[in-house]
C-alpha cells in the first residue's frame, strides 16, 4: 500500500551519538502515539522531549520527536521524526516497537518515494537525494544540491516549454502551408 505507516532508522546504524527513526504515512501519528505516552503533533514542526516506550510498556529511551503534518512534510503525508541515543540497542528496540505498534519497515528509497509520488519532488530532484549522499567530492555534493534545488528541473522544463512552442509551430506550417 502506498500510504500505510513505513518506519525506518535515517541515520547509519552503529555507535553513534545519536540516532534519527522517521515514520510517515496515514496513521503515523497513531503509531508514534504508542510508543509516546505524551505524543501530540502539536506544535507542528516543534521538537519535544518525551520518553519512548515498548509495547511491554517499559521505557525504551527519552528522546526528541518532531511532528510534520502532512502535506507540509517531506513526504506530502504526516510524518514523525524520533531522535533517540545511538548505538546498537535503542534504536532497534525503538524499531521494534514502532513496528508492533503498526508501522512496517521501509523498503530502501521509500520515503524519497513517497514525496515523488506526492508531488514534494521530481523524478530528478529524486535522483539528486541518492547523488548527495554518495557524493565523495564537495564538486559532486555541489551539483547534487543544485540538482536538488530544482536547478536542472527547471532548465529542463524551460527546455520543454520551447519544444512544444517549436512543435505547435511545426504542426500549425503543416496544416496551414500557404
Amino acid at each position: 500500500m502506498l500510504s500505510d505507516p513505513i518506519v525506518a532508522l535515517a541515520t547509519p546504524p552503529g555507535r553513534s551519538a545519536l540516532a534519527v527513526v522517521r515514520v510517515s504515512g496515514t496513521g503515523a501519528f497513531e503509531v508514534a502515539g504508542k510508543v509516546i505516552r505524551s505524543f501530540s503533533p502539536e506544535p507542528a514542526r516543534r521538537a519535544t522531549l518525551a520518553g519512548f516506550y515498548g509495547g511491554d510498556g517499559r521505557l525504551i529511551d527519552r528522546g526528541l520527536y518532531t511532528p510534520y503534518p502532512g502535506p507540509h512534510s517531506y513526504t506530502g503525508e504526516d510524518l514523525v521524526e524520533l531522535s533517540c541515543h545511538g548505538g546498537l540497542q535503542v534504536p532497534s528496540r525503538l524499531l521494534a516497537a514502532l513496528h508492533a505498534a503498526g508501522a512496517r519497515p521501509a523498503a530502501p528509497g521509500e520515503f524519497t518515494r513517497r514525496a515523488v509520488l506526492n508531488g514534494k519532488l521530481d523524478l530528478v530532484q529524486a535522483e539528486a537525494v541518492g547523488d548527495l549522499i554518495d557524493a565523495t567530492a564537495p564538486a559532486q555534493a555541489a551539483a547534487a544540491l543544485r540538482q536538488l534545488e530544482g536547478g536542472l528541473s527547471e532548465r529542463l522544463g524551460r527546455l520543454r516549454r520551447s519544444l512544444v512552442e517549436v512543435q505547435a509551430l511545426l504542426s500549425y506550417d503543416i496544416d496551414f502551408p500557404e
